[in-house]
């Protein structure tokens, strides 16, 4: 009579990825506002409208990447 030994085998859970702190931020839900509505008030606005959108975006997409795993 012979027995058989069988084991079970399990794998280890997978590592959860580190998480970008620089990446875990929220884009501001405020920007600034017009104070005078002059032109150069008009610009100065509308540039740090651009750079605030620019921050977020690179902030989202690279979170994005991340998660789909993109290099």
């Amino acid at each position: 009579m012979s027995l058989a030994l069988s084991a079970c085998s399990t794998t280890p859970p997978p590592e959860p990825s580190p998480k970008q702190q620089n990446l875990m931020q929220r884009c501001p839900s405020v920007l600034p506002l017009l104070t005078t509505g002059t032109g150069e008030d008009v610009t100065l606005t509308m540039r740090e409208w651009a750079a605030e959108y620019h921050r977020c975006a690179i902030r989202h997409n690279g979170l994005v990447d991340v998660l789909e795993g993109t290099p």
